[in-house]
């Protein structure tokens, strides 16, 4: 769109530059400059051939006059103007066809389908992108060709459907799909070409493949079904120590809402010092995996011992951490108690067997 502006302005000021070759009062000025030098020169070439006839000196006169004054009246009026209006046409074509060039490369070049279709959806221009989808192999082997020669019927019919909208109402829309001819999913932007009096000649279609965004959405959406129904207590956090994302177990596990939780840090939640929770973060991001035990602190000031996995993720265009703990409170309990058991039989064990000896 630049270069047909270009053009535009390349127009204009040539025409401007056109307009101001010579004013009338300049003009005027000439031409009165010019009889005064005319007359006296033909006076000054009569002088010197004085043997002529009056009359024979009054055409000379007469004629020399016309000639002065018609001379500057067609070259500034008639020659020039012609003349630099050949040359600013000749300038404008040159920059029509190098924009026209440019044009075409860039939609040659580009990586999305561009084509352009009639009323009845047959073709009337294809890029090379969309006539290798179509497996063509010359440039103009789509004439004659329509939408439906190389799209199932039901495709055809949706497709026919845009087309007419976009007549009707002159106004651009988008439809994004799944192609049928090789299950790759494209955003179709339909765009009317419209003539002099705005009446939509053609229909523009360009086909963006948004298969690859297509499916990091999909993967996206698993990785957070996964995230936020894990029984596991998750956390996402950047290398400062910020919370970035968390699931709900771990909100549930902690006693917080959603919003207290999200003003949280690391630091409302461990009650490690700053420097120790820093040390940690820096071991998890030089090892790229890590394991630990630690202590987490619940809103009601309950310590709870949970066992952490964490690892160094790059999600949302950023090295992060993301911390899966399991709350291991209980089992430690248990734990605690299995050894008081067995140390308090290893103590009965010994005095048994000292009293049996006495």
């Amino acid at each position: 769109m630049q270069e047909f502006s270009n053009i535009d302005m390349i127009q204009t000021s040539h025409r401007k530059s056109g307009a101001m070759f010579v004013r009338p009062i300049g003009l005027l000025i000439i031409i009165i400059a010019s009889i005064f030098a005319a007359s006296a020169f033909v006076h000054l070439f009569m002088s010197i051939f004085s043997p002529l006839s009056i009359d024979l000196k009054s055409s000379l006169l007469d004629a020399g006059m016309m000639v002065v004054i018609l001379f500057p009246v067609i070259y500034y009026l008639v020659y020039e103007p012609l003349t630099t209006s050949i040359k600013d046409l000749n300038k404008s074509e040159e920059a029509l066809q190098d924009s026209e060039g440019k044009f075409r490369s860039l939609v040659e070049t580009t990586d999305n389908s561009i084509y352009v279709v009639n009323r009845n959806c047959e073709y009337l221009f294809i890029n090379a992108k969309h006539r290798a989808r179509l497996n063509m192999v010359f440039d103009e082997e789509y004439r004659g060709k329509a939408f439906g020669d190389f799209h199932g019927p039901d495709e055809a019919s949706v497709f026919r459907e845009k087309v007419d909208r976009v007549f009707e109402t002159g106004e651009p829309l988008q439809q994004e799909l799944r192609s049928m001819r090789d299950g790759r999913y494209f955003l179709r932007t339909f765009s009317p070409i419209k003539g002099p009096t705005k009446e939509v000649r053609a229909v523009s279609i360009v086909s963006k493949d948004i298969t690859k965004l297509k499916k990091e959405g999909e993967a996206e959406r698993r990785y957070r079904a996964i995230f936020e129904q894990s029984p596991f207590g998750i956390l996402i956090i950047d290398t400062n120590g910020k919370i970035v994302e968390f699931n709900e177990t771990a909100r549930r596990e902690l006693g917080y809402s959603r919003e207290e939780f999200a003003k949280l840090g690391l630091s409302d939640i461990n009650p490690q010092s700053a420097e120790e929770i820093q040390d940690r973060i820096k071991e998890v991001i030089n090892k790229g995996r890590h394991e630990f035990e630690v202590k987490h602190k619940t809103k009601d000031r309950e310590i709870r011992d949970v066992h952490v996995n964490a690892r160094v993720l790059n999600l949302f265009g950023r090295n992060v951490i993301q911390a899966i703990w399991q709350d291991i409170t209980e089992r430690k309990r248990t734990e605690e108690a299995l050894q008081q058991y067995r140390a308090q039989l290893e103590k009965l064990v010994i005095e048994h067997s000292r009293d049996s000896k006495t």
